[in-house]
C-alpha cells in the first residue's frame, strides 16, 4: 500500500507541473554581433587557414584559402578577439608541421553592428618587403541609392600607388583625371557612385603610364537583376542600382612559390552589399 500511495503522489505531482502556467515562447537571446571576412593577399604561399581560437561561438574561420580567396561577412564576437593565421597547403601530404605553422598573431577589435575585411597580406618569405601584416578595414558602407558605388583597395604587395579611371567600354581612353587617384599600398579609397552599367577598371601606377591590369578581369561584374516571383533576390554589381562594390588589386604571384601562379596584377571584385 505504501508504494501505491507514492506512486499516486508522484502521478499528482507530475499532473500539477503539466497543468502549471506556461510561461513560453522561449526565444534565443539576441547576441550583439559584428561582421568579418577573410582575405588572403599572400602572393609566395600556398593556402592559409584563418581561426579565432579564443572563442566557439560567433568565430567565423576559412579553411584552405587560396590566394586572392575571400570569404562573405559573417557574424563575430564583438571585443578583442584573438586571431591566428596557418599555413594549409591541403592535398595527401599534408603534415602536421603544415597546419601549425603560424603565419599571423594578432589582436583585433570588433564593435557590435560594424563590418570588416581581414586582410592577411605581405611577403612570408625571409627577408622580403614589405613582410607579411593582418590588415583590418572597417567597413562603412554606403546607400548607393539609385547608383552603385565602387571603391578600390590596393593589395599590391609590391606596387606602387596606384591611379585607376573607370571607363564604360575597355577600348575608352583611360581618364587623364582618375577616378580613384594615388592609392596607396594598404589604402582604401573612398567609395564613389555612378551609373549602373559597364564598369571597367583601367588601373596604372602612379608613376607609369602603363595598363598593369589588362583582360576581362578589370571588368566589374554586372550582377543579376532579382525576380520576385521566383522568389530570387538581386546578386549585387556594376549593373544592379544600389550595389556596393569593392575593386581589390593583387600584385602578381611569386614565381615558384606555392601561390597559384597569376603572372601578372589583378583584381578580384567583392560585393560589399547587394540592393534590397
Amino acid at each position: 500500500m505504501r508504494v501505491s500511495r507514492i506512486g499516486l503522489a508522484l502521478v499528482g505531482a507530475l499532473l500539477a507541473v503539466g497543468c502549471s502556467k506556461d510561461d513560453g515562447p522561449f526565444l534565443a537571446p539576441e547576441v550583439p554581433l559584428a561582421y568579418t571576412r577573410f582575405i588572403n593577399a599572400i602572393p609566395d604561399t600556398g593556402s592559409v587557414d584563418f581561426r579565432f581560437i579564443d572563442l566557439l561561438e560567433y568565430s567565423p574561420f576559412a579553411v584552405q584559402l587560396a590566394y586572392r580567396g575571400f570569404t562573405p561577412y559573417q557574424g563575430t564576437a564583438t571585443g578583442a578577439r584573438h586571431l591566428k593565421v596557418f599555413t594549409n597547403p591541403g592535398g595527401s601530404n599534408v603534415q602536421i608541421q603544415h597546419v601549425t605553422n603560424v603565419l599571423l598573431d594578432e589582436t583585433p577589435t570588433f564593435e557590435a553592428g560594424k563590418y570588416y575585411t581581414i586582410v592577411a597580406t605581405g611577403y612570408s618569405r625571409t627577408g622580403s618587403t614589405p613582410s607579411l601584416t593582418l590588415q583590418v578595414y572597417e567597413d562603412v558602407l554606403p546607400d548607393a541609392g539609385s547608383n552603385v558605388a565602387f571603391r578600390v583597395v590596393n593589395l599590391g604587395a609590391g606596387l606602387a600607388a596606384l591611379n585607376v579611371g573607370v571607363t564604360a567600354a575597355s577600348a575608352d581612353p583611360i581618364p587623364g583625371t582618375p577616378t580613384y587617384s594615388n592609392v596607396g599600398y594598404l589604402t582604401a579609397s573612398a567609395y564613389q557612385t555612378r551609373a549602373p552599367g559597364t564598369a571597367w577598371f583601367r588601373v596604372q601606377e602612379a608613376n607609369a603610364a602603363t595598363e598593369i591590369v589588362s583582360g576581362n578581369g578589370r571588368q566589374a561584374p554586372a550582377g543579376v537583376a532579382g525576380d520576385p516571383l521566383n522568389n530570387l533576390t538581386t546578386v549585387g554589381g556594376a549593373g544592379q542600382a544600389g550595389s556596393v562594390v569593392s575593386a581589390f588589386v593583387f600584385p602578381r604571384s611569386v614565381a615558384g612559390s606555392t601561390a597559384p601562379n597569376v603572372t601578372a596584377p589583378s583584381i578580384v571584385f567583392i560585393v560589399d552589399k547587394h540592393p534590397r
